[in-house]
């Protein structure tokens, strides 16, 4: 018998985990016992197992919780192979406990902490260093099973199984719980805005204050309550956006490779932009639900707009999702089998045709939508901001918004593939002459006066043979001595202030200062 003790205080989402392993196991002609918290919603959930369900009482401390659970397996006539133990409240004294039993242990954890257990599963991908961060938490001899392809999701998951059909629809789920006051504005500002597009809302068995959301649905035709689900898998493959927690979702989402925007609830949500890329995900926005409704959407609604770029940013990521974990950890249980770690270094990445090669390592490239993020990075990197003329932050919410209805040009210098430095370029007509502006930043400590050189003599050598008549005009703080002797040295002169460039650099740089900026232009051949 395998024996499953879960935790369905701090979420449903550690419940139906076990229950995919648990049905995984059952086809194994394996028994199932599940220790599970007194709730009238757990049971439901449990239908498709043979296990038999013991409720644990509510207990102070994971000491008296352990001692209940462990006394239970010492009734039995049958043995348990394995316990595995789910849930936040279960630390290391109550795997200690259970070591002290004669349990064979698995532990499941997504939060980095010590275990004594025989093995630890944690289906977070963090990269390159997704399969050393147990090293110095668990004993030498700790089976370890780290990265997505252990995700436990439901069989629906499979990729081989199920074909992907979209339709018109952005569907939002707070995942089984989850208080919907907030998405609840956001939605009545989207039936409002987009009444042609449907709209779902998966309601979960714990969700709080869904009241308005049941009055909205009431109101709009076009939003839809689903309530309870077994399984999203069917929501996730059929709709053109979807906007919700990161949790679970993070893996059902890649192995649907479903457009996404999604925030984080708990701390186990939060992850860094790059690692959430290596599954294909990159659209998330960690305090999504404190922004005002009017500008999350405002976003939802850029996205969903550009849903098809969303889909192919999805379409071939480093990192894939196959929804094969249960199987992985069912062959470990049952066969002692170890599926191999799964490892970034061996993927492929994508990018678009070069535009110039400058040398054996420094190459040009236009930017893609899988840009997105590292272009805010470079952009926030405080050694650029100071040098601009917005020089706050950028939040990645505005960011989000303005990639996809931006008009720049942009490009990238790379060194070995890694980027060095962003480069943009804009065309802006006044009085039936060609104006262009641009600028640059640095998105490497490696950058050098000379990579700036570089760029800046290919940006103006390219637009000029795209527009050879136009005026390049800019502004460049009058601190910066690198930027304005690298223009000075390629032809940019200062601007007269009676003069009609100078007046449309100020409507192209309207928050750059006279004191603080020069104000200088590049004329074309014959020009100026």
């Amino acid at each position: 018998m395998i024996a499953f003790r879960v935790d369905t205080q701090c979420g449903l989402g550690h419940l139906m985990r076990m229950k995919w392993l648990a049905l995984e196991l059952e086809k194994r002609q394996e028994h199932t016992l599940f220790f599970v918290d007194h709730s009238e919603v757990v049971e439901p959930f449990l239908v498709e197992l043979n296990a038999i369900c013991v409720t644990v009482p509510p207990f102070n401390n994971c000491d008296d919780d352990a001692r209940f659970c462990l006394n239970y397996l010492k009734t039995l006539e049958q043995p348990i192979k394995w316990l595995v133990l789910d849930g936040y409240n279960f630390g290391l004294k109550w795997e200690r406990a259970a070591k002290q039993a004669g349990m064979k242990l698995l532990a499941i954890d997504d939060l980095v902490r010590e275990h004594c257990a025989d093995a630890v599963v944690d289906m977070k991908w963090a990269g390159n260093t997704t399969q050393n961060r147990y090293d110095a938490l668990t004993p030498p001899d700790t089976d370890l099973m780290l990265g997505p392809q252990f995700a436990i999701l439901s069989p629906e998951y499979d990729q081989s199984e199920y074909a992907v059909s979209r339709d018109e629809c952005i569907t939002f789920s707070l995942g089984g719980g989850g208080d919907w006051r907030a998405l609840e504005k956001i939605i009545e500002q989207l039936c409002l805005t987009l009444p042609e597009v449907k709209l779902i809302a998966v309601v979960g068995p714990k969700a709080t204050n869904t009241h308005e959301l049941e009055v909205l649905s009431q109101q709009f035709k076009q939003l839809e309550l689903i309530h309870s689900p077994k399984s999203l898998a069917q929501y996730y493959r059929s709709t053109g956006l979807f906007v919700g927690a990161l949790g679970t979702s993070l893996y059902e989402l890649a192995a649907t490779q479903t457009p996404a925007l999604t925030f984080s609830l708990a701390a186990n949500q939060e992850n860094n932009i790059e690692d959430l890329e290596q599954l294909g995900h990159f659209h998330h926005v960690e305090a999504l639900l404190t922004y005002p409704a009017e500008k999350v959407a405002r976003l939802i609604t850029t996205l969903y707009e550009h849903r098809d770029r969303q889909t192919q940013l999805r379409s071939s990521p480093p990192i894939d999702v196959d929804g094969k974990g249960a199987c992985r950890i069912a062959d470990y249980i049952t066969q002692g089998m170890c599926a191999d770690p799964l490892l970034l270094s061996g993927s492929v990445k994508v990018l678009p045709e070069v535009v110039s090669k400058i040398s054996s390592s420094l190459q040009v490239r236009p930017i893609t939508d899988g840009d997105i993020n590292g272009y805010l990075t470079a952009r926030n990197r405080q050694e650029n901001m100071w040098r601009m003329t917005i020089t706050d932050t950028i939040k990645r919410i505005d960011h989000y918004t303005w990639w996809y209805n931006n008009q720049r040009h942009s490009y990238v210098l790379e060194e070995d593939n890694d980027p060095l430095v962003y480069v943009w370029h804009q065309v802006y007509r006044h009085n039936n002459k060609k104006y262009l502006f641009g600028g640059w930043f640095a998105a490497s400590d490696k950058v050098s006066f000379v990579h700036a050189q570089l760029i800046l003599k290919w940006q103006l050598a390219y637009c000029h043979d795209l527009h050879p008549d136009a005026v390049w005009v800019a502004v460049i703080n009058k601190d910066n001595k690198f930027v304005n002797l690298l223009n000075q040295k390629e032809g940019f002169v200062a601007l007269e202030t009676d003069s009609e460039e100078y007046h449309v650099t100020q409507q192209l740089f309207s928050q750059a200062s006279e004191e603080e900026f020069n104000y200088v232009a590049k004329f074309p051949a014959g020009g100026g």
